[in-house]
């Protein structure tokens, strides 16, 4: 004997109607998964600033309250930049930073104009053993610039570029980064703008410069802050070019506050701080470009 009763469910199923089944999910694994990833992210932030916070506050010391045991994170006066003026008045720290600034603008310049004929070349061009070219431009990230220093060091001081500014700025030339980056982005920009504007008659050059850079810009933005970063911080090769302190960068002026029997902690943290605040402007300034270049190299 049939049961006649059916329930709605049952009856919405006979007839061939969808049904929803309601399903609870369980929310509170998730709730504190989510907890537990803020929280490790905020501890992780708090590591990175607190050295900055230190570097900051100790600025702003006397050298007994740096060695003042035991220690104290708050300095005995927050208005005391007699480090900062000695760093300016005493060191001629104003010659480290505009040394920094013109070997820093040589290398991008030089390596961001590189960089776009390259990647314009392998991007739109077709020539014989291209990709094996690329991939020999690409072999060279394997090599660590220590290992070729004492063969650039050999080939400036043949052509007299030792203390200037060019010798330098001489490894930061040319950066594979910048081809690579760059030829990516504009592997991904349609070649039909590139042949509508030859069809039109502009020129290679106009080509590159009118209709592909606008469309790189952010890679390029991206370019220019890694590579400020690392020509700006770089340490070593400039330590053995500059033969004359008037040539020091800011990473080799301040080796001079790091005594064989006493450091001055007190000016290398000063030092430290106004060595950051181009590198701190210039992300600030650019962020927007560097987070969509990020973004759009996402989409790739």
């Amino acid at each position: 004997m049939i049961d006649t009763a059916a329930s709605p469910a049952a009856t919405r199923v006979a007839s061939g109607r969808p049904t929803s089944v309601r399903t609870s999910r369980p929310r509170r694994p998730r709730k504190f998964k989510q907890v537990g990833i803020t929280a490790g992210l905020t501890a992780g932030g708090l590591l990175m600033v607190v050295p900055l916070i230190w570097v900051a506050l100790s600025a702003l010391k006397r050298p007994d309250e740096i060695l003042r045991v035991p220690v104290t994170w708050l300095p005995d006066d927050f208005f005391n930049y007699d480090n900062y003026v000695q760093l300016f008045a005493e060191h001629d720290f104003g010659r480290y930073i505009a040394n920094s600034f013109i070997v820093t603008g040589i290398g991008i310049l030089s390596s961001l104009v590189i960089a776009l004929f390259a990647a314009y070349a392998f991007a739109y061009y077709e020539f014989r053993f291209k990709e094996p070219v690329f991939l020999l431009v690409l072999a060279l990230f394997m090599v660590p610039q220590e290992a070729l220093v004492i063969p650039m060091f050999l080939m400036i001081s043949e052509a007299g570029l030792t203390n200037t500014y060019l010798g330098m700025a001489f490894p930061d030339l040319f950066t594979v980064l910048g081809v690579y980056l760059l030829r990516q982005f504009m592997e991904g920009i349609p070649y039909s703008y590139v042949e509508a504007a030859r069809m039109d008659g502009a020129s290679e050059l106009r080509v590159l410069v009118r209709v592909i850079m606008p469309m790189v810009a952010p890679a390029i933005v991206v370019f220019v802050i890694i590579k400020f970063m690392f020509t700006w911080n770089t340490f070593l090769w400039p330590l053995l070019v500059a033969q004359d302190e008037s040539m020091y960068t800011v990473t080799v002026g301040l080796v001079n506050f790091a005594g064989s029997e006493f450091n001055q902690w007190n000016l290398i943290n000063a030092a430290t701080m106004i060595s950051m605040i181009p590198t701190i402007i210039l992300f600030i300034t650019l962020q927007r470009y560097l987070v969509k270049g990020v973004a759009l190299s996402g989409m790739k």
